[in-house]
């Protein structure tokens, strides 16, 4: 619930002040939220309304209230507790910075917003989470043509908006997208990814296909990264299981976010890319398509690999060995795990110490690494996009891993096989000899 008041005689009224663009949630004890008038609000993970902005006045009745600001997961939040006095309390809050993920060339992206909220709203979410990057989900033509290729207006140097930085691949209900459909989207500069993970358990590919929703979630990746069709996987860290069995049977598709499912407000869960130089719409489609990303509900998770960061290849000997660091900044994450396709390397307390996490890995046969952060009991959790280990010039394939994929392909195919005509089932087909021939 939230509550508005106007300002009139005598009644006390609060001016917000920052500095920069935040989101702030004002309630008294009784739990109602108190917003300025006009405000369209959201609610946070802990029910409250809130609304972005700087410098806002609001009226509020005269009792005790708790004002909060955040901004983001690079920011901790901030609040107190005060009884407001007749007329005008100013009421200053700047959100400490946790890390500055910019600062080390990494920008952050809610990659799937729905459009659904005036254009407005948007802006000031995206500028009082400090999101650097945000995607929007438009389904009216007209949106789109207007908007291809452009920033939307509130961008700047540290902000991208765009309408048509990612194609979203849907689930059964929109399938099939053909081959073409999907080089084309990457052809003009977009990236193709998933809208949503897999939902449910997913230890047998049988757990994986019986749940989620057959219209909405990303069980078609199976067939399009081994085609080499789509970008990234939504989301590493919604279906982490079903992640690792597609890059541990030879994909290489990075770690992407988003999804309707949604939590608390727009860039709570993001895909951080690491950019070259200048950050624009098209550096940052070309890092996830590099794999360059981890995904992140809180922390900042770094991974090297002997000095290489997700997304890189390292073709090794047998023999030899590769250090392995992860270290994470930012609140939340209670422990950190370095893994690979035969299981967990290494784990330890998250921030244990300045160094992070570090191991030492023996070269046998092709491999990957990922570092996972998770804590506050599934709700802060991050993932990276791997490093790839490959031995002589050959990549990992596990077979438990490619026999999972088989048998997921197998399961997928008997659910479309009344549905789509049979250049689509040509096109399962072809994923099927890109496995089998992983197996050799």
């Amino acid at each position: 619930m939230c509550d508005y008041l106007k300002p009139l005689a005598g009644r006390p009224v609060l001016r917000l002040r920052a500095g920069v663009p935040c989101r702030w949630s004002v309630r008294t004890r009784d739990g109602r939220g108190w917003c300025p008038p006009g405000t369209v609000p959201a609610h946070d993970l802990d029910g409250l309304p809130y609304f972005h902005g700087d410098d806002l006045v609001l009226a509020v009745p005269g009792e005790p209230v708790t004002v909060r600001a955040a901004r983001g997961p690079e920011h901790a939040s901030v609040e107190t507790t005060l009884l407001p006095c007749p007329g005008e309390t100013l009421v200053e809050l700047t959100p400490p910075r946790l890390y500055d993920a910019a600062a080390r060339g990494w920008y952050g992206a809610d990659l799937h917003v729905p459009l659904n909220r005036p254009a407005g709203w948007v802006a000031a979410a995206q500028h009082g989470e400090d999101l650097h990057v945000i995607n929007l989900v438009a389904h009216d033509g007209e949106t789109l043509d207007h908007w291809a290729g452009r920033d939307l207006p509130w961008s700047d140097g540290a902000h991208v908006a765009r309408v048509d930085l990612v194609h979203q691949v849907r689930g059964l209900g929109a399938w099939p997208l053909t081959p073409e459909t999907l080089r084309a989207v990457r052809d003009r500069g977009a990236l193709a990814a998933y809208a949503n993970p897999c939902a449910g358990p997913a230890e047998t590919a049988d757990q994986l296909m019986s749940g989620g929703d057959a219209g909405g979630d990303a069980r078609l990746a199976v067939v399009d990264a081994a085609l080499g069709l789509v970008d990234g996987f939504s989301s590493a860290i919604g279906s982490p299981a079903a992640y690792r069995r597609l890059i541990g049977a030879g994909n290489r598709i990075g770690a992407t976010g988003g999804g309707t499912r949604r939590l608390g407000p727009i860039g709570r869960e993001r895909t951080y890319a690491r950019v070259d130089g200048r950050l624009t719409a098209g550096a940052y489609a070309r890092a996830v398509r590099r794999g360059h990303t981890f995904v992140t509900t809180g922390p900042f998770l770094e991974l090297e690999v002997d000095g290489r960061g997700p997304g890189a290849t390292l073709d090794l000997r047998p023999g030899g060995t590769v250090r392995v660091t992860a270290r994470v900044l930012g609140e939340g994450a209670e422990r950190v795990r370095l893994l690979t396709a035969d299981g967990e390397l290494a784990s330890g307390p998250a921030g244990a110490s300045a160094d992070g996490l570090d191991a030492c890995l023996p070269v046998v046969w092709p491999t990957y690494v990922v570092a996972v952060a998770e804590g506050g009991g599934g709700r802060v959790v991050a993932h990276s996009s791997p490093v790839y280990l490959d031995v002589c010039h050959r990549r990992v394939a596990r077979e438990e891993d490619v026999t999972f994929c088989l048998r997921w392909l197998d399961l997928l195919e008997k659910q479309v096989r009344d549905r789509v005509a049979e250049d689509v089932l040509e096109v399962v087909e072809e994923a099927r000899r890109v496995y089998l021939a992983r197996l050799r």
